[in-house]
């Protein structure tokens, strides 16, 4: 006879290898909100030992988000290959412009690549402790503001800025990414959230985006929800413009026009005092956006076939132009940096990903932060990209799941 502890079935042991992927959100989310905490410090004591460890978390997320790709179930073969192919080219980058390449922004620019597939590769179950992660990652910025100032982000080069984010226009994004991680929590509630985050930035660009992104996705083909969530844009639109909010966006939109009529390359050969001259203003921001993109465009396109196939190295385009800065464009600045292979990766990834949402409010999300590529240097903002990319990768897995309150498609 059979003992009773011989009897009974040997306990199961979950393998160590399962058991951190299946952690990886949570991880995630938690290295992000320390992440933040050090940027938090940094930016208001202005000691580079803060940023130091900010980087040390940094790199210790994506080696993470790596090593979960490599034990990763989900069979992400597709993702995995435009992985490789953006590591190939990315290093012939640095072959190609060895001494002129900046690696730590060229990890960054993979890490999209890699957070992405570790999403997929381990989408696990939505966590009530992520929710609480990614609200006191909402919080950190405003406290940010009622305890200090930053000391790292000072004088004219940076007029805009909020918080520990450089402006409101990246500030806006990160919120953004907020909203998009909490969709399947709140569905198409959290679209309000992003209304209301473009209004406290006072982020136009925000707003028309998000409009854009809801138009793109939901209004086709028309539905009476359709025409009543149209009824409710045209008021809130009314509103803005009564209140000043649109004065900014009418003079983009102005300036765009007179920059077509006179054509890039005239606009670019103009002073400073010639535009506002021009203009009757000094919100310049797009034109000088169009002359930085026309600038290093020139300079791109009159070099080498290697510069074209290659770039000029990681981080180096700021290096090119007459204004000392990344292009304002991250579509623009990965041909540079990285090269025309590089920048066709970059693009078959980021609309294979936006193809590949199912959820509305994720979509619509996902879709500004593709908008404001064309505006913004968004690929230096790690937190926002982590959130964004490997949230996107959960949302796109197969095995991908839910709070037990679906998302409903915005305009059903």
């Amino acid at each position: 006879m059979q003992s009773l502890t011989a009897s009974r079935e040997a306990p199961y042991v979950v393998p160590v290898s399962i058991a951190i992927q299946d952690l990886f959100f949570l991880a995630t989310c938690l290295g992000l909100v320390f992440l933040n905490l050090l940027t938090f410090a940094y930016h208001l004591t202005g000691s580079t030992l803060f940023n130091t460890l900010s980087n040390a978390v940094s790199l210790l997320l994506i080696s993470y988000s790596v090593y979960v790709i490599f034990v990763g179930r989900e069979d992400s073969g597709f993702y995995k290959v435009l992985l490789v192919l953006a590591c190939v080219f990315v290093g012939a980058s640095y072959l190609a412009n060895y001494g002129s390449f900046e690696t730590s922004a060229a990890i960054k620019y993979l890490s999209l690549f890699t957070f992405y597939v570790a999403g997929r590769s381990a989408p696990g179950r939505l966590r009530p402790a992520e929710k609480w992660c990614i609200y006191a990652l909402a919080v950190l910025p405003f406290l940010f503001k009622l305890v200090g100032q930053t000391k790292i982000f000072v004088g004219f080069e940076f007029p805009d800025v909020f918080a520990y984010f450089p402006n409101t226009n990246t500030a806006a994004l990160y919120f953004a990414a907020l909203c998009f991680c909490l969709s399947p929590w709140f569905g198409n509630k959290i679209l309000i959230l992003q209304f209301i985050n473009a209004a406290v930035m006072n982020r136009a660009g925000a707003a028309l985006a998000t409009i854009l992104a809801i138009g793109m996705w939901s209004f086709f083909p028309l539905r009476r929800e359709v025409f009543l969530v149209l009824f409710a844009l045209a008021i809130a639109g009314s509103i803005a413009f009564a209140l000043g909010a649109m004065d900014r966006l009418l003079t983009g939109l102005e300036s765009m026009a007179l920059i077509w009529s006179l054509n890039p390359s005239t606009v670019a050969r103009l002073t400073y005092k010639q535009l506002i001259d021009l203009t009757g203003t000094t919100d310049l921001s797009a034109f000088f956006r169009i002359i930085h993109w026309t600038n290093i465009w020139e300079y791109y396109t009159a070099q080498g076939l290697g510069t074209f196939l290659f770039g000029y190295g990681a981080n180096q385009s700021a290096l090119i132009a007459y204004i000392p800065m990344p292009p304002h464009n991250d579509y623009l600045r990965v041909m540079v940096e990285y090269g025309f292979f590089s920048f066709l990766i970059f693009v078959v990834f980021v609309i294979s990903i936006v193809m590949s949402l199912k959820m509305q409010a994720a979509k619509i999300l996902y879709t500004v932060l593709l908008i404001y590529f064309f505006s913004e240097n968004l690929l230096d903002n790690f937190t926002s990209m982590a959130l964004f990319f490997s949230y996107a990768g959960r949302f796109t897995s197969g095995r991908s799941s839910d709070t037990g309150a679906r998302s409903p498609r915005f305009a059903n």
